[in-house]
């Protein structure tokens, strides 16, 4: 049976065609494709749709094979965590998958139905936002965080960043220690100073992601001895572990697999996720994920 899964996010949308045959363990993977960013609240709904098609398109010339060959479709879409915005995709999808089954979940849904092969557990996703997603054995679910940088992403990339230059304006006027992310932070923004920064960062249209895009500086000053670096991955860490508790504690679960850059990155922020973890619940397991999260989301669609 031929599947194609699609993983959309807020950067970019990954499709995969897969044939499964008896079940999880027998997939292959016959092609995968990319497009621009399907997050509706981003690039709108027609936006998205629109890039959907064409990683769906791209997916079908990497296989070799006809849209008429595929027999389902899963979406695991940023954006489409409601039965409202669900509903709302499904009404734009219908055209595309011409009449097959196919399901619409939220992208946290796609990652940890690959995580666990379409089992049970909890995925924590840490990218530039970051947030936990689980579903047990009763199909229950269960999610912290992912509310977006003014509201959560606890642990986030753009949450480190965000912090980051709160420590390069406390150490500029005194009132917080000396860090060598000063120097660094304040040219990868490509201003001289902070008064320089402070209008650079206010402009209306001044992009998040030139926040999160600090997270690298910080993960080499930490590396190289800083301890206020040190301290924002070890608090990332411990922000992580706390929604990862929140949803194994609501659902009776114990395994939970790592997603995303940050924690597959840092060091750091990874050893202090599982230290923390462990502290809070008794016999924890960080485990990586068995597969992707365009082929979780291909695995939404049950046999």
């Amino acid at each position: 049976m031929l599947k194609i899964g699609v993983d959309g996010g807020g950067t970019t949308t990954r499709a995969v065609v897969i044939e499964q045959a008896n079940g999880i363990a027998e997939i292959e993977v016959l092609g995968r494709g990319e497009a621009a960013s399907s997050n509706h609240y981003g690039v709108g709904i027609d936006v998205a749709v629109a890039n959907i098609l064409e990683a769906i398109n791209a997916v079908l010339e990497a296989a070799n094979v006809s849209r008429s060959d595929i027999k389902s479709y899963g979406f695991g879409l940023a954006g489409a965590c409601t039965p409202a915005e669900q509903s709302l995709f499904s009404g734009k999808l219908n055209s595309i998958v011409s009449g097959q089954t196919f399901v619409v979940d939220e992208d946290a849904a796609g990652a940890q139905s690959g995580a666990f092969g379409g089992g049970p557990g909890a995925v924590i996703i840490a990218g530039t936002g970051a947030n936990c997603f689980g579903v047990n054995e009763k199909n229950q679910r269960a999610r912290a965080d992912g509310l977006g940088p003014l509201l959560g992403d606890r642990g986030g990339g753009y949450r480190v960043g965000e912090a980051a230059l709160r420590a390069i304006c406390a150490a500029n006027d005194g009132s917080g220690p000396s860090t060598s992310l000063v120097e660094p932070g304040l040219q990868a923004l490509n201003v001289d100073s902070v008064d320089e920064l402070v209008q650079v960062v206010y402009q209306p249209d001044f992009a998040r992601n030139r926040v999160a895009a600090l997270f690298p500086i910080v993960l080499r000053e930490a590396q190289n001895g800083d301890a206020i670096a040190q301290n924002l991955l070890q608090d990332a860490g411990l922000e992580l572990a706390k929604s990862a508790r929140a949803v194994l504690a609501k659902l009776e679960l114990s395994r939970v697999a790592i997603v995303g850059g940050v924690l597959e990155n840092a060091p750091m922020v990874r050893e202090s996720f599982e230290k923390n973890l462990r502290a809070f619940i008794d016999g924890a397991q960080v485990i990586a994920p068995q597969y992707d999260a365009a082929i979780g989301a291909a695995l939404l669609v049950r046999n």
